[in-house]
């Protein structure tokens, strides 16, 4: 019997083409199902504080005050609310809602700012506001709007100066959600995290009159920036883990909260819709 070369040669290609699929198709089966990540910003006010203390010496016309300036910024706090509830419909009698809080950035946290080098007022901006100015300081953002009021602190000659400003800034909430399970028993499984980022960027900024009132007749004023935060300084928080109570297949929505909720919630879907590979 004669075998026919040709034909097993061609058998053997196309068996090696099917290992060759087979071994790719294994490849993706096995492979890790993509992450299924759900990301919710909000544009929100934050109440901070300032505690500052500023020092003047050199009070005299030529070459004008020298300033001295440090402090801290205590933050009001950000957390991420996320809620679970059966039902969407809030208007039936089977409503249940459960809402686990994570916290992420804790309130009464505070960010030191180093001292300033000593510096002559001729850095600012403005003249003729004389020796011994009064001396006034206000928060304000990187693009020059009034974060705060001005808060009169005295005259140079009086050397040194604490001061205590409250006010609110814009920042940016970001949370980044991960559902890892839709079980009953104990309930989805979800990991949180994501940050806090300030935006626009916020200034002390340093205001000299030669009058103590505003608007006063011969007024001259000037003034020099202190920069507290860039714009985009960012205070980030570690993934935390989440488990809701409501049953399996919750519909399950986002909120930000200082302590109380601020910011608009966010319905993400059903857990099932957010698991990987969904």
């Amino acid at each position: 019997m004669k075998l026919d070369l040709r034909k097993f040669s061609m058998s053997s290609t196309h068996l090696k083409r099917l290992a060759l699929l087979a071994g790719v198709a294994m490849s993706l089966a096995l492979a890790p199902a993509a992450r299924a990540l759900q990301m919710v910003t909000t544009s929100v006010s934050e109440p901070m504080n300032l505690q500052a203390t500023v020092s003047t010496f050199n009070c005299e016309n030529s070459p004008g005050p020298w300033i001295n300036f440090e402090g801290a910024v205590t933050l009001g706090g950000m957390n991420v609310q996320m809620i679970f509830r059966n039902n969407i419909n809030k208007d039936v009698h089977t409503l249940v809602e459960d809402i686990e809080t994570v916290v992420g950035v804790s309130a009464g946290t505070t960010i030191r700012i180093p001292k300033q080098p000593s510096h002559p007022f001729t850095d600012g901006t403005g003249t003729g506001v004389g020796g011994n100015p009064w001396i006034s300081i206000q928060l304000v953002d990187t693009n020059g709007n009034p974060l705060s009021g001005e808060v009169l602190l005295g005259r140079c000659v009086q050397g040194a100066f604490a001061s205590s400003v409250d006010f609110s800034a814009t920042v940016i909430g970001q949370a980044i959600i991960e559902t890892l399970d839709c079980t009953n028993n104990p309930g989805p499984h979800i990991n949180v995290s994501g940050s806090m980022s300030v935006s626009p960027g916020i200034k002390a900024r340093i205001i000299f009159r030669n009058q103590r009132t505003a608007g006063a007749p011969h007024e001259a004023v000037a003034m020099a920036d202190v920069t507290l935060f860039s714009n985009g300084f960012a205070f980030s928080f570690p993934k935390q883990p989440v488990l809701g109570g409501v049953g399996g297949n919750p519909w399950i929505s986002v909120r930000f909260a200082n302590p109380e909720p601020i910011g608009p919630e966010t319905l993400l879907g059903r857990c099932v819709q957010l698991l990987p590979g969904n």
